[in-house]
């Protein structure tokens, strides 16, 4: 073999496929944190592999993907990634009726994972136990690793950043600290599962490591102070104690997790400084919108938020502004009721968002589309899968989620994840 192509082989063997978009994977993974140019990158690396794969035995290496067919078919037969997709396409078609271009252009890229990741996770080879077990591990110390940083920043300024909390500052995040806090809930119940699981790379006592980086991310999610991850992650709790009661009937320890998760936080309000403020500063704040006082903190800002949404949905039923007119409307509502607010936000509801920019029609659309894998009959659920829908769920209640790239990137990423390994898991049974 002449050294050109025994170059070429190694090149092969070291930049296979399958090594590839485990790389990219993990490279998502890590840019949900740290770099929003890099979701964007591995996003279509992911997808341009499910097209095109290279084969330099021929003149022209880059070639259609010999697989094509088949990934094209596996997508439009599994009924939940068509479904991702819809979130992609509600947003498409307001296009009709919006004015604003440029607003709605915005909206449409950053749904854009919505339409090119469910294709390239449909196009990944059949992903065995071993292998999700192993991504939701990275994930959890990659987690566990950006939580010291954070740490370590907050006890350089602990003074300054603690008294902002009673403020109503968050902890400075790598990224927007709302997405942030869903992030580590996530991987908190990511690393109970591969604990319960017994999973390993290596050695039987990284199972250990498991469960004491677990511990430390459900300490730092309270040091952390975000009540948006915090409740989610107790409804997940909550959730799964129940679930675990009914299926093992094993009432006594559900009822001990459900008292444990009761005093939790009495015990963070008095243990933790940052956790105290923040409680203090929320009650706060409320006093502020309940009595109307001129001080429009955060809270009151967000429910101001949620009356200016709803008044959008009052003036177009059924089809709403238009995903493009929304900002439009949102400002105009602000300038004519509440003049003296400067920081006019969108409203702070996905829910409300949806049904304001695209109608009741949308916002039904939309539900379904959400709901959809979840009951979806190839799809069996797991613990992990359930709680991501969960999680999100509970978050748009109070975020508007999914309406930054990095809130979308979170979302799609685990909930493709679980369609394509339970649906796979499923068709192609593991070994016990």
């Amino acid at each position: 073999m002449s050294s050109k192509k025994r170059t070429i082989s190694n090149f092969l063997v070291l930049f296979s496929p399958l090594r590839a978009r485990r790389l990219f994977l993990f490279a998502y993974l890590w840019a949900l944190i740290y770099s929003k140019f890099v979701i964007s990158v591995t996003m279509i690396c992911l997808f341009m592999m499910s097209i095109f794969e290279l084969n330099f035995e021929k003149k022209q290496p880059l070639q259609l993907n010999s697989r094509l067919h088949s990934n094209w078919q596996n997508f439009i037969s599994n009924k939940a990634y068509l479904a991702v997709t819809v979130f992609f396409f509600l947003i498409l078609t307001t296009g009709i009726y919006s004015s604003d271009t440029s607003y709605w252009l915005e909206r449409l890229r950053i749904k854009l994972p919505f339409l090119l990741l469910p294709f390239a996770f449909a196009s990944i080879p059949q992903m065995k136990e071993r292998e999700y077990l192993s991504i939701l591990y990275f994930y959890l110390i990659l987690s566990f690793g950006s939580s010291l940083l954070v740490g370590f920043d907050y006890w350089q300024d602990y003074s300054i950043i603690t008294e902002n909390l009673g403020k109503g500052q968050p902890i400075p995040t790598p990224v927007n600290h709302i997405r942030y806090s869903l992030m580590i809930a996530l991987s908190i119940i990511g690393g109970m599962i591969l604990f319960v699981r017994n999973f390993y790379w290596k050695w039987t006592w990284e199972k250990w490591l498991i469960l004491g980086m677990t511990g430390f991310l459900f300490f730092f999610i309270h040091v952390l102070s975000v009540r948006s991850g915090i409740l989610v992650l107790y409804a997940s709790f909550l959730f799964l104690s129940f679930r675990f009661a009914f299926s093992q009937k094993n009432y006594l320890i559900s009822l001990a997790s459900v008292i444990t998760l009761f005093f939790t936080p009495a015990i963070a309000y008095n243990s933790i400084e940052g956790f105290k403020q923040k409680v203090d500063y929320t009650i706060w704040d409320w006093q502020q919108y309940y009595y109307d006082l001129p001080l429009r903190s955060s809270d009151a800002s967000r429910l101001i938020s949620f009356k200016v949404g709803l008044e959008i949905c009052q003036k177009e039923k059924w089809l709403g502004v238009g995903a493009g007119d929304l900002r439009k409307e949102v400002h105009k509502i602000y300038d004519e009721r509440f003049p003296e607010i400067t920081d006019k936000k969108m409203p702070h509801n996905q829910f409300i968002s949806v049904c304001a920019g695209m109608g009741i029609i949308g916002l039904a659309v939309f539900i379904l589309a959400f709901f959809f894998p979840l009951f979806y009959k190839k799809i069996k659920p797991d613990a992990l899968f359930i709680t991501l829908h969960l999680i999100i769920f509970a978050s748009f209640l109070t975020e508007n989620t999914i309406e930054n790239s990095v809130g979308v990137g979170f979302y799609v990423f685990f909930l493709l994840l679980g369609i394509h390994f339970l649906n796979t898991k499923n068709t192609n049974p593991l070994p016990n």
